[in-house]
């Protein structure tokens, strides 16, 4: 009995001295590992990034294209409407940018078929959106989703339902182009 507590009282005193020893303050430990940037994972995974170009609204309601940057390779409409409805970033909120773009807007589907698109939202975002902003909003998803020239034509139907829209340069159409919402269209006066 007596061996049995000299062996637990040694290991206990042994286990107690080979801790390590508390500093009395935070200390920095130097790492031999390099740091490793994002870009440089995103670099060695095979990720891309891709640019491309929305349209918010600045004070008098224009159109003013922003680029936005996402990972990945390919551009899905999507992704233009969800930058659409995210809020404007800091940098274009101090230019006064915004988006008309309800925050409530759900996407349930995106077809294609030739140069048309077929944007298919959730009930209780878009169709309850009245009067300037919803000019705003659809003039606003037109320009991005037309942008880079592969759809020139827009159909938003809502729970699977194609619906007749108002534009404030062609009177309501169930078709939507840039043309009808020229009125809104950026000041390229000035740029080169």
């Amino acid at each position: 009995m007596k061996t049995r507590s000299a062996y637990l009282l040694l290991a206990i005193s042994l286990a107690t001295a080979c801790g390590i020893p508390e500093d009395s303050s935070p200390q920095s430990i130097q790492t031999t590992f390099p740091e490793i940037t994002i870009s440089q994972v995103d670099a060695a995974t095979g990720d891309e990034s891709r640019t491309f170009r929305i349209y918010l609204l600045d004070a008098d309601s224009r159109l003013i294209p922003v680029i936005r940057e996402l990972s990945g390779s390919e551009l899905r409409i999507t992704d233009l409407i969800n930058e659409l409805i995210a809020n404007p970033t800091e940098a274009e909120t101090n230019m006064s940018l915004s988006t008309a773009v309800p925050v409530g807007l759900s996407l349930d589907g995106v077809s294609l078929e030739g140069e048309i698109a077929t944007i298919n939202f959730e009930s209780g975002g878009l169709e309850i959106v009245e009067g300037d902003q919803l000019a705003e909003a659809l003039a606003q998803i037109v320009w991005s989703v037309t942008e880079t020239g592969d759809v020139t034509r827009i159909i938003i139907s809502i729970e699977n339902e194609v619906k007749t829209w108002p534009t404030p340069d062609e009177g309501d159409q169930n078709i939507l182009t840039r043309g009808q919402f020229i009125s809104y269209a950026p000041d390229l006066t000035g740029i080169s």
